[in-house]
């Protein structure tokens, strides 16, 4: 069974600035050098006026995308407004374009916005090339590509941070990557898979593209294009996951050698060092990674599975089995193997199941690895008594390899919550239709409730709006606006749209989440960023009935298809910020749903949107 559909390129209404928007955090959240201080992320376009701009955002339909062609011959060339954006006439037909927005610092009240474009995305078989056009719009405030670069210290500050979801073969992939940030473009690839090394994760820069940064561009006299390369995905159709905070572009076509040529009259350009494409395909690579797209969700007593392409991962706790640092099971250790045995019995008939033992990365993997091996054989042996004669057991050690979340943030604070979920030992085996329903006892009381939010009238645009108290222990006093914009179900597949503002509708706070790690946080502490910035992958519906909590889909610790970092960054105003969170669901989800913010606040979903996400035939 596949269970990473295609998302469908149709959006609901209410969704007004968050679908199918393409953007990273804000960027006024970067650095400014003194080249970018000269054009800003963010300033009015070469012709202004009063005129308003369009709000909803937009993506060709396949109709559309089948007519692209190159541009008639007898066409002057010239730089010039289509469709309400700047646009050099000589460039290609788009194969898909999606309108960015995100709230305007600079004018209260008001969207930047630009248009983005998949000018190309082909393969020579081995690499594939994606090249973007930004353009800028005709009226109002514009938002520069510094909006998709990545935010985080281990990120290359002047790269745009682009991926790959291959739905079909149930992965993320990232660009291709260099030793550092200036590559060597002329240099044939010679790439080495680095997808199972978690190091490789936490140092994400360094893409064989072109850079994110208009600093060096004159507005308003050129289209602004970036390049990115990557290992070719198995797909002919892929999501492109531009930036951190908005929803992919869908369903985009693969061409096979037919590169894309840059036009020779000076009104289209690439910025930065790398201002010329290099005629092979991952010049300079070392590197490619693809991470495996997983689901997961946890019984309300602390039992955690994770679906991951064609297996399903349940974790038991390793600190209810054994005591920290030891391989010897613990009193309590019997009995939830017992149930473990139980599940395996009425979910695994006939098949391998392999125990797998992880740690966390607190000392080296001289001690984890021998750890995590010694743990993973004490449960084999002591569960294989009592499971049916069909089954048969293996076991590895992963050490501290296969985290379940981040060990740290992106600064390199530690994590002691996710810590304590890392330090597991798993059950691996093929992926159920439909759950048994036995239970694990860990002897955990079921999770806490929350404060629930005040509802609020709903925003121009939102389903229904909240008001977010701060957290017990948040010494901030914020309150926050948090609208429901919208859902949509496709199979497994259910995407939910939100947003975030001030609830007095007044001003912008450039720094309103800005504060110190020694206070909680409305939306929990944030492994892509600044620990206080707001993100959806800490927002979490829970099925009261089958007493599960679902979290976002992720790829490995440090990709989520969610708002990793909000649009605004550290800000909050009247403008509000889109998010949105991809998860999957189970068929047989009940109409009882309360939508979890981190561990601040709670809310019951609305009828329409429980009973839209419970049909599956949605």
């Amino acid at each position: 069974m596949t269970m990473w559909q295609a998302k469908p390129g149709s959006l609901l209404a209410g969704a007004v600035i968050a679908a199918l928007a393409l953007s990273g955090c804000a960027p006024e959240d970067a650095a400014t050098s003194p080249e970018e201080e000269q054009s800003s992320p963010e300033t009015a376009s070469p012709q202004t006026s009063d005129a308003e701009t369009d709000q909803t955002p937009h993506q060709e339909s396949d109709d559309a995308q089948e007519t692209s062609s190159q541009p008639e011959e007898s066409e002057e060339p010239e730089y010039a407004v289509e469709d309400e954006f700047w646009r050099a006439n000589t460039l290609p037909d788009p194969v898909a374009e999606t309108l960015v927005e995100a709230p305007s610092r600079r004018e209260e009240g008001e969207l930047a916005s630009a248009k983005m474009q998949v000018l190309s995305l082909d393969s020579d078989e081995e690499f594939t090339r994606l090249v973007l056009a930004w353009l800028e719009p005709e009226d109002g405030p514009r938002l520069a590509p510094e909006a998709i670069r990545a935010a985080g210290a281990t990120l290359d500050p002047d790269k745009p941070w682009v991926r790959l979801v291959d739905r079909e073969n149930g992965e993320l992939i990232e660009p291709l990557r260099a030793e550092d940030r200036f590559p060597d473009l002329e240099a044939e690839p010679d790439v080495e898979d680095v997808s199972d090394d978690p190091a490789a994760a936490n140092t994400r820069g360094f893409c064989i593209c072109s850079s994110a940064t208009s600093g060096d561009l004159q507005s308003g006299s050129s289209t602004y294009l970036m390049f990115i390369d990557f290992p070719t995905p198995e797909s002919e159709n892929v999501d492109v996951l531009a930036g951190q905070w908005a929803e992919p572009l869908t369903d985009v076509a693969l061409s096979t050698d037919e590169p894309f040529e840059l036009p020779d009259d000076g009104l289209s350009e690439f910025a930065g060092s790398n201002t010329e494409l290099p005629d092979v395909y991952g010049a300079g690579a070392l590197y490619e990674r693809r991470v495996p797209l997983s689901a997961r969700s946890q019984s309300l007593t602390g039992v955690t599975t994770v679906v991951d392409r064609e297996t399903q991962e349940v974790s038991l706790p390793a600190d209810v089995l054994f005591e920290f640092g030891e391989d010897s099971l613990s009193s309590e250790a019997e009995s939830i193997i017992a149930d473990a045995a139980e599940k395996l019995n009425a979910e695994a008939t006939g098949q391998t199941v392999v125990v797998e033992g992880h740690t966390d990365n607190v000392d080296g993997h001289d001690i984890n690895q021998p750890l995590s091996e010694n743990r993973a054989e004490v449960v084999a042996d002591e569960i294989e008594p009592l499971l049916d004669e069909g089954i048969t057991l293996e076991t590895v050690g992963h050490s501290f390899n296969q985290p379940l979340v981040p060990n740290e943030d992106a600064d390199g604070n530690d994590l002691p919550e996710n810590r304590e979920l890392n330090r597991r030992v798993s059950f691996r085996y093929e992926v159920v239709d439909e759950d048994s329903g036995t239970e694990i006892d860990l002897g955990y009381e079921e999770i806490e409730e929350l404060d629930e939010a005040e509802e609020m009238e709903a925003a121009e645009g939102a389903a229904a709006s909240y008001v977010l108290q701060s957290a017990e222990e948040d010494q901030s006093d914020l309150e926050v606006r948090f609208d429901l914009l919208g859902s949509e179900r496709d199979g497994d597949t259910v995407t939910m749209r939100f947003a975030v503002a001030d609830p007095s509708g007044e001003g912008f706070s450039p720094d309103a989440f800005g504060y110190s790690r020694d206070h909680a946080y409305h939306f929990g502490t944030n492994p892509y960023f600044t620990a206080s910035h707001p993100t959806a992958g800490e927002i979490t519906i829970v099925d009261e009935e089958a007493e599960q909590q679902h979290f976002p889909v992720t790829a490995g610790t440090l990709n989520c298809l969610c708002t990793e970092v909000a649009a605004a960054g550290a800000g909050l105003g009247a403008e509000p910020s889109p998010m949105y969170a991809e998860f999957q669901l189970p068929q047989n989800l009940s109409s009882s749903l309360t939508l979890r913010i981190a561990d601040s606040n709670e809310l019951t979903l609305p009828d329409s949107f429980a009973d839209e996400l419970a049909d599956a035939e949605g």
